[in-house]
């Protein structure tokens, strides 16, 4: 879970940095946004899933966490407006 989350992380770092250097951005802005939502589904079900039982229950804030990657990642035309630019390439 680490290894994705500071792979996210370091990707968000580096659109940033091109965008201040003034360079094109756009498809790893995309890629970036693709592989966060991806890796904030995939750890909060973990953690989900490490949690037990207690995990759906809104006691712990690793259900709100999970349902917030879930509808992030289900909209639609965030997939869209996320593929669109790596589609040129």
């Amino acid at each position: 879970m680490a290894t994705e989350i500071e792979a996210a992380r370091l990707m968000v770092y580096n659109a940033a940095r091109m965008k201040d250097a003034g360079m094109d951005f756009v498809k790893e802005a995309a890629m970036t946004k693709l592989f966060a939502s991806q890796v904030a589904e995939r750890v909060t079900s973990l953690a989900v899933e490490i949690y037990g039982g207690y995990g759906f229950t809104k006691d712990y804030p690793v259900e709100k966490y999970w349902r917030d990657a879930k509808i992030g990642r289900s909209t639609k035309a965030r997939r869209t407006c996320s593929w669109r630019p790596l589609q040129k390439w």
